[in-house]
C-alpha cells in the first residue's frame, strides 16, 4: 500500500467520527515511480498532512515539515512524490486513532 492510498482510507464504524488511521509498519519496501509534478500539485490540496506526516514517521521519515506550504520549491515536490508513491508498506496494520480497531 503506497502511503498516499493510506491517507485517505478511513474507519467506517458507525461509533467514529473522523475515522483516522494509524500506521504500524512492518515490512516497507520503496519502488521507484515516474514523477508527475502536475499531478502531484493536483493532489496537494486534498491531503490530510498531519496523517501523512504521522505515516512517513511510522516508515522511518522524519523529514516533513509541520505544515503544507501549497507554494513548494521542487526539490521538495520530489522529495514529496517520494514519500507518496514510493513507499510502499507489504506489511503492517492499520489501527483506528478513535476505536483501536485494528485492520
Amino acid at each position: 500500500m503506497k502511503l498516499l492510498t493510506m491517507n485517505v482510507l478511513r474507519c467506517t464504524r458507525k461509533d467514529v467520527q473522523e475515522g483516522a488511521l494509524r500506521l504500524e509498519a512492518t515490512k516497507v519496501e520503496v519502488q521507484e515511480s515516474e514523477y508527475d509534478e502536475d499531478f502531484l500539485k493536483h493532489l496537494l490540496p486534498s491531503l490530510d498532512w498531519r496523517l501523512l506526516r504521522e505515516a512517513a514517521t511510522a516508515v522511518g521519515i522524519s523529514s516533513l515539515p509541520e505544515s503544507l506550504n501549497l507554494e513548494n520549491d521542487p526539490e521538495f515536490l520530489k522529495a514529496l512524490h517520494h514519500i507518496l508513491f514510493d513507499i510502499h508498506v507489504i506489511e503492517g496494520r492499520l489501527i483506528c486513532q478513535e476505536s483501536g480497531q485494528i485492520f
